[in-house]
């Protein structure tokens, strides 16, 4: 998704590429190979684990690889602090298969710990760091961690919860005295090497939690294999991409990206954080959002690509003071998470004369893999999230039954490819209406035209894309219900030209109650993240309107709420 403008290819071009890049003998060979009964395409030359894609990062030793505000981090320091954390790991007890967590911001912590957990068979949970204190006590119990790194923020969170819970919490950049500190718990593994662990391809790797149409969120369980082939994947595009139009992926300056985005999410781990390693990819964290910041950190650190969410590309072309910085360096722009306006995507191609912008559509549950789309493609289909991603990417749109509908017509998108994620943590029935014989329900609704690209038009299910998150509204519904003014309530989402989506709730009040949208904001607040509390609350004192089978009518309150905002 980088490099200038180019002619399409024509198809007997791309199918030439194709094949050069995934042939016999090619490195990125493509076999067929059963897994838990289902066959899908491999790559025959991939990392078989993610310890071996760090070590792949060993050939960079010296190179920048992590950079938070002034800290930098060569690929051989973090590969060092990596296997002192591991060692350090087994020696609290931490076995093969257990689950350690992570709750902080994307400080350099964050990073090692990941990659000691996973290069010694750990299961990392990287819980959200945005949730309240509750809603981390339900991660830590869900996933049943044995062990918790945490910030600051994150500890206070936590502090009143402690004593009900089971765990042991190493702190981060915090001094609370009575906990285990980081540099404490590492100081016995200073200088250790990696331990030596067999960690097999579809062994049990990460776990990450992520919002839908439940009232809470649910563990997405992926394995080694799964993610290294959704990296792999891009990667492998990449290539194509090359061949077919030399210079197109090409930078005057070493590969470079800005991590805007945080690392618990599917897009900062694996798009942005993993997928450096095999090309020696400079990562560049930022402490919070700030699109000032942001550019003075291009023009400094000289970034070669940004790929946050939608809304933060738009906010740096928005910028007043973007053409003050030298952003010569970029050569892409743009993001996934949610859906980029048509007009966002030609203001980036105007402002960036060295690059394109682009944009693409994947799950946590496809670890962010699935289509891709960028340069004159996009600007020619700007509602189209793009083609599946090859070679690893298979789709269709089905009808309800699970039937492959015809090019045009509209159905569910299913997502077929070894990236996907091998099922919900503890939860085997929403495992099984999720996956089916490999292939990923995603509850979007959308066609695939003749060309096949992709088009998402609805959701089916119960859930709000705000600025990239995921917000389950069942689960704000729950929340609000608790309330004790509230009588019935309707959570959904409405058009915003910045977030994408934005959170509303139509509340109807018991009788004789008094409670205002402040009143209900700060109790959701008590609860929820910040980024779940609705941005408009509506209260009445009549019932919600019902459909036929009694249930509340929640896209007729959507509709006519577009149709007032519009008039």
């Amino acid at each position: 998704m980088s490099g200038t403008a180019a002619t399409p290819a024509d198809p007997e071009e791309i199918t030439a590429a194709f094949a050069a890049a995934t042939g016999p003998g090619e490195p990125y060979e493509v076999i067929l190979e059963e897994i838990d009964g289902v066959e899908f395409r491999v790559f025959k030359n991939a990392p078989v684990n993610l310890r071996e894609l760090y070590a792949d990062g060993l050939e960079f030793a010296d190179r920048d690889f992590y950079v938070y505000e002034q800290e930098r981090t060569t690929y051989a320091q973090a590969w060092q602090r990596a296997g002192e954390v591991a060692d350090a790991l087994v020696a609290a007890g931490i076995r093969k298969g257990d689950r350690v967590g992570i709750a902080m911001r994307n400080y350099p912590e964050w990073v090692t710990a990941f990659m000691g957990i996973t290069a010694m068979g750990g299961i990392a949970v990287a819980m959200n760091a945005w949730w309240s204190g509750e809603e981390l006590v339900y991660g830590i119990e869900d996933s049943g961690l044995r062990l918790l790194f945490a910030d600051s923020e994150r500890v206070e969170r936590l502090l009143p919860h402690l004593e009900g819970l089971d765990i042991q919490l190493i702190s981060v950049r915090c001094e609370q005295p009575e906990l285990t500190r980081w540099a404490e718990f590492l100081a016995p593994s200073s200088g250790c090497e990696m331990p030596d662990v067999t960690i097999a391809a579809d062994d049990d790797a990460l776990i990450l939690y992520t919002s839908g149409s439940t009232s809470h969120p649910k563990g997405v369980l992926s394995t080694h294999r799964a993610i290294i082939h959704a990296l792999l994947g891009w990667e492998s595009a990449a290539s194509i991409a090359s061949s077919l139009f030399p210079g197109l992926i090409e930078a005057d300056e070493p590969p470079s990206m800005l991590l805007s985005v945080p690392l618990f999410h599917v897009s900062g781990l694996n798009v942005q954080l993993l997928s450096s390693f095999r090309q020696g990819r400079k990562l560049v964290a930022m402490y919070r959002w700030d699109p000032e910041v942001a550019l003075q950190l291009i023009e400094q650190e000289r970034i070669t690509a940004f790929n946050g969410v939608p809304t933060m590309a738009w906010e740096l072309i928005r910028s007043p003071n973007f053409s003050r910085y030298d952003t010569s360096s970029l050569k892409s722009m743009g993001g996934g998470g949610a859906a980029m306006a048509p007009e966002h995507a030609r203001n980036i191609t105007d402002n960036l004369p060295n690059g394109v912008a682009g944009t693409g559509y994947g799950m946590t549950e496809t670890n962010g893999l699935g289509t891709t789309i960028s340069g004159e493609a996009l600007l020619a289909r700007p509602r189209s999230c793009g083609k599946p991603t090859p070679p690893m990417v298979e789709i269709r749109i089905v009808d309800e039954r699970g039937v492959e509908l015809p090019s045009g017509e509209t159905g569910e998108i299913w997502i077929k490819g070894a990236m996907n994620f091998k099922g919900y943590w503890k939860k085997p029935e929403a495992s099984r209406e999720t996956l089916t014989d490999g292939w990923v329900h995603t509850g979007d609704v959308g066609h695939m035209d003749a060309e096949g690209y992709v088009f998402i038009t609805d959701r089916e299910k119960d859930m709000v894309i705000r600025g990239g998150e995921n917000i389950g509204c069942q689960e704000v519904e729950a929340i609000l219900y608790d309330h004790q003014a509230v009588s019935e309530c309707a959570v959904f989402g409405i058009p915003d030209d910045r977030l994408g989506e934005a959170l509303v709730a139509v509340v109807m009040r018991k009788p004789g109650a008094a409670v205002t949208q402040a009143d209900l904001q700060a109790y959701a607040s008590e609860h929820l993240a910040k980024f779940k509390v609705p941005e408009t609350i509506l209260i009445q004192d009549e019932q919600l309107p019902r459909i036929a089978s009694g249930k509340i009518y929640k896209r007729g309150l959507r509709e006519e709420l577009i149709s007032r905002k519009t008039q």
